[in-house]
């Protein structure tokens, strides 16, 4: 069985490990000579933004405390691509060791996500997944996301992104 608790600092590199997992996986629809991020850079910045006020992050925990996935929220305002709209969160991440993929825990992390940002008072959720990713595509567009625009290069990350938002209140999203 699976606990959902708030992260807290002392979860960095824990959590870091599983976004580099994660990352890792992208290895298989990447460019030839792609590269994943740094994993010592992805756990300074995780530290970073779990000391914020800003973000949000929930993580699922083994019976023996492993982290088995996370999810994370900011306003909009506060993201990589920020957007002066105070009704909109950026889901800045939703990442799952690999063992717990098929049972269910990203749409548990995900539903989390979504009501608590719901409760929050924001009207809608976007996030920012690779276009090549077929398998989180497919997922967030079951899960009631919808694609907007076309997909643009990140840099750093060195990938196309494509743009999803949902609305949190039950009508259509910005």
């Amino acid at each position: 069985m699976l606990r959902l608790r708030p992260a807290t600092t002392a979860d960095a590199d824990a959590l870091a490990q599983t976004v580099a997992e994660g990352f890792e996986a992208y290895r298989d629809f990447a460019p030839n000579g792609w590269r994943p991020p740094d994993r010592l850079e992805l756990a300074i910045g995780i530290a970073v933004r779990l000391r914020s006020d800003d973000q949000v992050t929930w993580v699922a925990e083994d019976q023996d405390a492993t982290i088995a996935g996370q999810v994370a929220y900011v306003p909009a305002a506060s993201s990589r691509h920020p957007v002066q709209d105070p009704a909109l969160a950026h889901l800045g991440q939703l990442f799952v060791r690999r063992r717990h993929w098929g049972t269910g825990l990203a749409r548990r992390l995900l539903a989390l996500a979504v009501a608590d940002a719901a409760a929050r008072e924001f009207a809608a959720m976007r996030l920012f997944t690779p276009a090549a990713h077929a398998r989180a595509r497919r997922f967030y567009e079951r899960e009631g996301w919808e694609p907007r625009g076309e997909p643009r290069l990140e840099e750093p990350l060195g990938l196309e992104l494509i743009e999803y938002r949902r609305s949190l209140t039950g009508r259509p999203g910005p």
